[in-house]
């Protein structure tokens, strides 16, 4: 278990890494720069959490959401996850974890279900960005199985 649970947390990280590369390379490429993610959960945590105005914490909410709870769900649920390959199963995840970001990071953001009020943009680049995550994290807990020693 503890093995399944440490590849979890380093594909979550990984794939929140990649995703968040991709993020700051569209937003300094000027590529739809209205829609930022992290402003989104910046403005989610300021609802939920009561935290103050911060990028940087919104960061820190991102990374963490995505290594620890993202990173060990997959790793508790892979062996349940349609699919053959860890790639697949994450894919699978990926589309998962973007109906729940969906329903309620975007809502507690003031964005509506599915962030309609940002746009069609918004669910769209969410669940392709979702959709690289989920196969970037199976990938990266599939290869992990060579890495990390039972």
């Amino acid at each position: 278990m503890s093995n399944r649970l440490l590849r979890g947390l380093m594909a979550g990280f990984t794939a929140t890494l990649v995703i968040s590369l991709i993020l700051v390379l569209r937003l300094a490429a000027g590529i739809i720069p209205w829609y930022n993610p992290i402003e989104v959960m910046n403005l989610a945590a300021q609802d939920l959490l009561g935290t103050p105005d911060s990028r940087l914490l919104a960061w820190g909410i991102h990374f963490a959401v995505g290594t620890l709870i993202w990173g060990l769900l997959f790793a508790l649920l892979v062996p349940y996850l349609p699919g053959r390959t860890p790639t697949r199963r994450g894919l699978e995840f990926g589309v998962a974890s973007w109906l729940v970001v969906m329903l309620t990071v975007f809502p507690l953001a003031g964005s509506g279900l599915f962030g309609l009020g940002l746009g069609l943009v918004a669910p769209l680049s969410m669940l392709i960005a979702h959709l690289v995550f989920g196969a970037v994290i199976g990938a990266v807990y599939g290869w992990g199985r060579d890495v990390v020693q039972r």
